[in-house]
């Protein structure tokens, strides 16, 4: 899980992402089997200055023959019948015994066998408390065997949350989703997620429904990038979009995806001292392989929108805290990192296929958008806004908002038509934006909540992108109404259907 910056007005805000936005700095070491060998018979030289007796030098010879029936002819069996009798021949601190130990856990990973994987690594662990090295290795296998609890979230759950800084002023929302599917017969879970601060994130996992194994998934940031990855045996195959490679990542033992880790920590078996190293994959990041401690800190009472509850509060390596409910539903409450706070506001159970409607806060007026979109109440610091809601549509194409004002707080010339008012918000823009000219012929005559509206289009260029905007003005009764939406000009024409017809769904309930 990692920390990245981004923008929300005139306010730089930290937002997470890569967890959870998993986002780390850390880079892995990228070594070998082979070279981790070496490495590992080198720290056994340092240990052993003087010549060898005959029975260490056979020892070793052995080893060098399991070593070679492993990784050159492919013959695990005979490599593990070799490493079985070094460990049983060889003396207690032994490091040629030692490294026979950690090979054999490895040849039973290779096999699929975890139990026997997994009491390998300990025994080495506890035998050899001396090979820091080889240690360090078994503890990254380790780090993939997990006891999961049965799935705590309902079928169409989704947990929305409120994101602020350190002050309390609130930049976006946060979405936790959970769906169930099937794929060759196996129940699976879809696993969303969704992230407005300033910037949008989304991400979707599909996992197996009983092991947590990730099959497919799905993480675009809109600053970092777009990446699908395809989990299959033994490795994971990430295609970026916007280039033509596929990036293959080989995986041994458990792995879990990045963006599945907010959820999982809710079938985890937690409890006072409860402590688990997992190893995930961070596909945005390039295909980091990320060992992430899980801590139990302690149990707390943690007061937020949606209520107060009973929590654990869960500890990550990664330097976040989070807090999950100790009840049966293990709801996800709260969250801290990267400088700001994520707080439970709502649980809500979501239809597949089922339009999202939603009641403008403060005001008589009403807003529909189509199965997946997210409409939220977004805070405005400009005072002449009484109201401002985030439109996001599920592929965070673009970034749109309804802002509803008092007509008697707008300027005189902004009253005079919504030509005039209109004129007023592009002026702004073009304060803001690079290079934004309206196009001319774009000047449509529509209707906004049963009142005569105005809409048009404008290009600018924002970084090294091309983009084009939408505005669409309104005069509500005694509100000013301005829809404004931006996305990428390559993006924007497939886009706008959708975006009418959030714009057409205003309704008046007065």
């Amino acid at each position: 899980m990692v920390t990245n910056n981004g923008r929300c007005g005139n306010k730089s805000v930290t937002i997470l992402f890569y967890l959870l936005r998993m986002k780390t700095n850390y880079e892995p070491a990228k070594t070998s089997f082979r070279a981790k060998t070496q490495i590992a018979l080198l720290s056994l030289m340092t240990l052993f200055p003087f010549a060898p007796t005959a029975f260490a030098a056979q020892l070793s010879d052995l080893l060098e023959k399991g070593i070679y029936s492993e990784e050159t002819k492919g013959d695990i069996d005979a490599a593990m019948k070799l490493y079985q009798q070094i460990v049983s021949e060889g003396k207690t601190g032994q490091a040629v015994a030692a490294q026979a130990e950690y090979r054999l856990g490895v040849c039973y990973y290779k096999k699929k066998d975890y139990a026997k994987a997994t009491a390998t690594f300990e025994k080495l662990i506890k035998d050899y408390p001396e090979q820091k090295e080889l240690i360090a290795l078994a503890q990254d296998y380790l780090a993939g065997e997990v006891s999961l609890l049965p799935a705590p979230w309902a079928d169409g759950e989704l947990l929305r949350m409120d994101i602020r800084l350190g002050g309390g002023f609130r930049i976006g929302p946060a979405t936790y989703g959970a769906s169930s599917g099937e794929a060759n017969g196996r129940k699976t879970w879809k696993l969303s997620s969704r992230l407005f601060a300033g910037i949008q994130q989304l991400s979707n996992v599909e996992i197996d429904a009983e092991s947590g194994k990730p099959l497919h998934s799905r993480w675009k940031h809109t600053l970092l990038g777009d990446v699908d990855a395809v989990y299959s045996a033994g490795h994971a195959e990430l295609k970026f979009k916007g280039k033509e490679e596929t990036k293959k990542i080989d995986l041994e033992g458990i792995v879990y995806d990045n963006e599945e880790v907010v959820q999982m920590m809710r079938r985890l078996p937690l409890a006072t001292n409860y402590s688990k190293t997992i190893r995930i994959l961070s596909t945005l990041g390039g295909g980091a392989l990320i060992p992430l401690k899980i801590e139990v800190a302690a149990i707390e009472k943690v007061q937020v929108p949606a209520g107060t509850f009973d929590c654990y509060r869960v500890e990550l390596s990664v330097k976040q805290t989070f807090w999950y409910s100790t009840d049966e539903h293990r709801y996800l409450v709260k969250f801290e990192a990267g400088g700001v706070t994520a707080e439970l506001a709502s649980i809500d159970r979501i239809t597949p296929g089922q339009p999202v409607s939603y009641k403008v806060p403060g005001q008589s007026l009403v807003l529909a958008a189509p199965s997946g979109w997210l409409l939220d109440n977004a805070d405005s610091d400009e005072t002449k806004v009484a109201s401002k809601t985030l439109i996001l549509d599920p592929d965070a194409t673009a970034t749109s908002f309804l802002f509803i004002s008092d007509l008697q707080n707008l300027k005189e010339e902004e009253k005079k038509s919504l030509r005039a008012y209109a004129d007023a918000q592009i002026a702004d823009g073009m304060k803001a934006l690079k290079d934004l000219k309206v196009r001319p012929d774009s000047w449509k005559n529509l209707t906004i909540a049963g009142q005569p509206g105005l809409s048009a289009m404008a290009d600018f260029v924002e970084g090294r992108e091309k983009k084009t905007g939408y505005v669409a003005v309104a005069f509500v009764g005694t509100k000013a109404v301005q829809f404004i939406s931006y996305t990428l000009a390559a993006d924007f024409e497939t886009f706008l259907p959708a975006l009418s017809s959030v714009v057409d769904s205003l309704k008046s309930t007065q």
